[in-house]
């Protein structure tokens, strides 16, 4: 496995615009047609914990023992506008933190990666009312965009001409980065509390469908992560 060296990829073709066209079919068929609103916007921002799984690329002995995983918490911020009493239609983008994974080497000599990463995704999405009555609304979303992986990693080697057990590493080089952007789905919902007329608190939660590299040359790709990413977040959301 090679260093990761700065590059940035362009973004791929998204997959999602079947995802989207049924959604919207869905979301316009609950528009209520009884009587006329004015449409209005939204904005929020919420605490968030996001969470990922990992998987190990293969069973070489010049490739990691272990996938790259974790969890970090971030910021989610939102805007948009309600299209009917019903469906809304908006943007979301999530920023997470960088969660840290070591990775180890059993090659002819030992070595380790520290990989610190995060998937900052940026999102259009679809907002329909599903339930709604006692000052509370149950929203279910869906929708997609882009997601920026970002590494940041160094690397460690066994010290000494001979191998010991457990192992004694060396310092850590230089921190080496890489960026790609790739595209995502999300699926997810959340629960409007209503505070007053313009403000509501809102858990909610994010399942993201990351498109990740299949190509062994691409740098990053012996992290293994795993496309499924977890974001639950608690926020508030206010109503002009």
């Amino acid at each position: 496995m090679l260093p990761l060296r700065g590059r940035a990829i362009a973004g791929e073709r998204p997959m999602i615009r079947h995802v989207i066209l049924a959604l919207a079919a869905v979301a316009t068929s609950g528009i209520s047609t009884a009587g006329a609103q004015t449409e209005r916007t939204y904005v929020g921002a919420s605490g968030m914990l996001s969470a990922q799984g990992s998987h190990r690329q293969g069973t070489a002995p010049s490739l990691p023992t272990t996938g790259a995983e974790g969890t970090a918490i971030g910021v989610t911020a939102e805007a948009g506008a309600w299209l009917s009493p019903r469906v809304a239609l908006g943007f979301e983008v999530s920023f997470p933190s960088r969660f840290r994974s070591v990775q180890q080497i059993d090659h002819l000599r030992v070595f380790q990666y520290e990989s610190r990463h995060r998937d900052t995704a940026i999102s259009g999405l679809f907002r329909a009312i599903a339930v709604s009555g006692h000052g509370m609304q149950l929203g279910i979303v869906g929708g997609g965009g882009y997601v920026q992986e970002s590494t940041r990693q160094r690397r460690r080697d066994q010290a000494g001409p001979l191998p010991t057990f457990p192992p004694v590493f060396g310092p850590y080089s230089t921190e080496s980065s890489v960026t790609r952007w790739t595209a995502a789905a999300l699926v997810g919902a959340d629960v409007e509390v209503a505070m007053s007329s313009h403000i509501a608190i809102v858990p909610q939660m994010r399942v993201h469908f990351i498109r990740r590299s299949d190509d062994p040359t691409e740098p990053g790709w012996a992290l293994g992560l795993s496309s499924i990413v977890l974001r639950a977040a608690l926020g508030v959301r206010a109503v002009f």
